[in-house]
């Protein structure tokens, strides 16, 4: 699965290796024990990569296979990549949270390694 974390200023995406459903019952048991309020809904979440990463990758071709990855040109430089999953958060006007997604395990890692390159600076000029 992806997870998404929204913070105030930032964003960090990460492939875990367990489910949606493994992980989200793990939060719910972790708010319940804490007394914390737990929001999941059903919702869609947007990462912007360069299009000079994703023109040399095989994300376009495989997104197409896939209902949950739409992909849309921003502007000349990124492309939003947006997906279908679950929101967590403690609120429902709460612009902090955790998104996460099953896809296909090949768009999966394919978004986490541009997601990592895109954060290290390994864009690659048009």
């Amino acid at each position: 699965m992806l997870k998404v974390t929204y913070l105030e200023n930032e964003l960090y995406l990460e492939y875990l290796h367990t489910t949606v459903e493994d992980w989200i019952a793990l939060r719910v048991i972790l708010a319940l024990r804490t007394g914390q309020r737990l929001m999941v809904e059903q919702m869609t979440a947007s990462v912007l990569l360069p299009i000079s990463l994703l023109e040399r990758s095989a994300l376009v071709n495989l997104a197409r296979r896939e209902d949950q990855v739409d992909l849309v040109q921003v502007d000349d430089d990124d492309m939003e990549v947006s997906l279908v999953g679950s929101w967590v958060s403690s609120g429902q006007q709460e612009a902090e949270g955790v998104f996460v997604a099953t896809l296909s395990p090949s768009v999966e890692h394919l978004l986490a390694q541009l997601w990592q390159m895109a954060q290290s600076g390994a864009v690659i000029e048009r």
